[in-house]
């Protein structure tokens, strides 16, 4: 993953050469000797071998604990040897052969231009490993944006190392070779000439593979910046909170359902799992593939990114959190020692000032209470440091699946562009050995269009899953969706496919393709949601009642701010037939519905709540009240025909009433059955985040006018 910030973001790439680089180490080494060094214990795993596998005598030994020194004794054994060999041919044209030539060209010169090639591999490869940390801590302190690209060269240094070296080599050989070649050998003019086109084709191939790596770079950071920076800032934020609350809390050892130090579980018990370094290692590091073999590590190691840290001391209070946030257990045990530790005695709840002298502001402190006070209610109880919690642990392992699985996709595409590469240089080769062009370009556009009705349809299906996953990207790892009116979990992204799990946990593989032509509904990425709820109550219902029904469920919601918004308004849907009247209200949830157990409690609860308030206020449906007593059963001696027939007489003689609308009960200014204020704010419609600001105010002048 790129890097906004030096030491920000830790990557394992970064720190895996520093002891080699240490010269002073390198010194230490030398007081132990080599007759006592061990190869089982090598500074690089490349370097290790088991004991009898390498020969014991001294100069073995002495090769091997030199390789082991540091990098500089290790590339002087690389490179010494070879570059003697290389000067064979120079000393003996420069002392007993001064007028002999291969290929028109002194040996003094090819040794010279050899030991250039030779070098110049080194050289350059030694500048891109120190050249981006100069930079960030040079250039970086003052320009902040030179350390993001700093940080790219760092991840591309090899690429970047071998164009230069073929640029170096290219350079180097017209001055030294072609230049100073004297010979009327056709044949030996034809090969120089070869050789420096070869090398030109070569200079051009590395520069184009540096590019493309660098296009696969750019094209992940950018996806990065725009699909999970700001997730993993917050995410960031969040664990610096919980580290600090942690680094202050208190070991509880007479509960056995709290985050113990060194522990988790009952306290102290010795069978239980004992923290272990090496699995919070082995998981910080878990992710994404080295920079060495692939470009794709640019989404990097994100358990470290979130912790903020690229080295997790053993039981330190960053190595807890972070041990704690990979399980859901630990999790919990992790909240409540944060609500045991800082709730008053006596008290159920913890407020601001509770954990505001352990921040830098007020703001800060507001800011961290807030990741718990999802309702803004100003406390917290121990349920919702739990839910915060479990949230956050959540959310790290959606950002750490999500990046892995889009890291797998970078590749593929990388894989995809590497082919295309392959082809470009066997046509730069082509043309700098100058071969006919057009008919190159002629052979290779007849073969394929033939393979295009093979191959054109899996073309298409690539480039339409690159745009839907990279520049469309719809969902994450974790995320719950709405396709066709039926709800899925996000479980693997691939390139051209995406595993789901439907509500019966059943695995679902949906092609890409087919996916980008779906409406897609993203739950997790939805702010607060609601739903509509439609009753049918009896015609006969008075508004008064309906006003009545909608205060008690108003009186309901405010008791209940952690999982509802205080907002009920009725909607009357319709009068079928002058039967019943439909009416519409809708549940309006603190939250959106990732959680879906969640989301069905709290729709259990409300309409729940509803009944109770129908009967509190005598609101009974079409069929009148379910308790009431059942009538007597009427029966008639007098013939049908004679009952029907007074009836319409009695209806015929009935006086007319008039149509005024006081007794006609039309519904004035003061039947509303919803707040007077819903039209201003209405959730619905709220895309530009005002909704919270307005009820602040009005908030504010609600206690002003108190």
């Amino acid at each position: 993953m790129p890097q906004r910030e030096s030491g920000e973001f830790g990557t394992n790439h970064r720190n895996s050469r520093n002891g080699s680089w240490d010269l002073l180490a390198g010194m230490r080494k030398f007081e132990q000797g080599y007759e006592q060094f061990d190869s089982r214990n090598a500074s690089q795993s490349h370097l290790a071998f088991a004991d009898g596998d390498v020969p014991k005598n001294k100069l073995s030994k002495l090769y091997n604990y030199l390789l082991n020194v540091s990098i500089v004794t290790r590339w002087i054994i690389f490179i010494i040897p070879v570059l003697g060999l290389l000067w064979i041919p120079g000393i003996l044209g420069f002392t007993k052969f001064p007028d002999t030539r291969i290929y028109g060209v002194k040996l003094l010169l090819w040794s010279i231009w050899l030991s250039v090639v030779w070098l110049g591999w080194w050289s350059s490869l030694a500048t891109f490993m120190i050249l981006p940390k100069l930079l960030r801590n040079t250039v970086g302190v003052v320009i902040l944006t030179v350390r993001k690209y700093s940080d790219w060269l760092e991840v591309l240094h090899r690429y970047a190392a071998f164009a230069t070296w073929t640029i170096v080599i290219f350079v180097s050989y017209q001055p030294l070779i072609n230049a100073t070649q004297r010979t009327d050998n056709s044949t030996s003019q034809q090969s120089v000439d070869t050789m420096s086109k070869l090398l030109f084709a070569l200079m051009l191939s590395a520069c184009v593979l540096f590019g493309e790596k660098l296009a696969i770079q750019f094209i992940a950071a950018k996806f990065h910046e725009r699909s999970y920076a700001d997730r993993i800032s917050e995410q960031k934020f969040a664990v610096r909170v919980l580290v600090t609350l942690y680094q202050h809390s208190t070991d509880i050892p007479w509960r056995s359902d709290t985050l113990r130090d060194g522990a988790a579980g009952s306290g102290g018990d010795k069978h239980k799992s004992v923290f272990n370094p090496q699995k919070v290692f082995k998981k910080a590091l878990k992710g994404v593939r080295s920079a060495a073999t692939t470009t794709t590590t640019v989404l990097g190691t994100v358990a470290s990114e979130i912790a903020g840290t690229s080295v997790l001391q053993p039981n330190s209070p960053q190595a807890m959190v972070k041990t704690a946030l990979e399980s859901a257990n630990k999790s919990r045990l992790l909240a409540r020692r944060l609500f045991y530790s800082f709730v008053r005695p006596g008290a159920d709840h913890i407020q601001v000032e509770d954990i505001e002298r352990f921040f830098r502001s007020k703001e800060e402190a507001d800011a961290a209470f807030a990741i718990f006070d999802k309702d803004m209610n100003g406390d917290v109880n121990r349920d919702e440091i739990e839910m915060a919690c479990m949230e956050l642990h959540r959310e790290q392992l959606s950002i750490e699946h999500s990046m892995r699985d889009l890291d797998s996709a970078v590749g593929r595409l990388d894989n995809i562009l590497m082919s295309l590469y392959f082809v470009i240089v066997i046509l730069i080769f082509a043309v700098a050995l100058e071969a006919q062009l057009a008919t190159l370009i002629t052979s290779a556009g007849t073969l394929i269009l033939g393979l295009s009705w093979l191959i054109g349809g899996s073309l298409a299906e690539v480039l339409t899953s690159i745009i839907f996953l990279f520049i469309k990207h719809p969902y994450d790892v974790g995320d719950r969706i709405s396709i066709a009116d039926k709800t899925y979990t996000v479980k693997e992204m691939r390139l051209l496919s995406t595993i789901f799990l439907d509500s019966n946990a059943c695995a679902v593989q949906a092609p890409n393709t087919w996916m980008n032509t779906q409406l897609i509904h993203n739950i997790r990425r939805s702010p607060q949601m609601s739903e509509s709820f439609e009753f049918d109550v009896a015609y006969g219902t008075s508004f008064e009642q309906i006003e009545r029904l909608r205060d008690v469920m108003v009186a309901f919601l405010k008791s209940e701010r952690r999982d509802f918004q205080p907002v009920f308004d009725v909607y009357v849907v319709d009068i079928p037939g002058q039967e019943k009247m439909t009416l519409r209200a809708d549940i309006k949830y603190k939250s959106n519905w990732q959680q879906g157990t969640l989301k069905a409690q709290r729709r259990n609860k409300w309409i729940c709540a509803l009944k109770a308030s129908m009967e509190k206020v005598k609101i009974f449906g079409p069929g009148g009240d379910p308790n009431a007593p059942a009538g007597p059963q009427k029966y008639t001696l007098v013939p049908y025909e004679e009952v029907v027939k007074a009836e319409e007489e009695a209806k015929s003689h009935a006086p007319s009433r008039s149509a005024s609308s006081a007794e006609l009960r039309i519904p004035t200014n003061d039947w509303t059955f919803a707040d007077p204020k819903s039209a201003i704010v209405d959730a619905s419609q709220d895309v530009f985040g005002e909704n919270d600001q307005v009820r602040v105010e009005w908030r504010k002048q609600n206690r002003v006018c108190r």
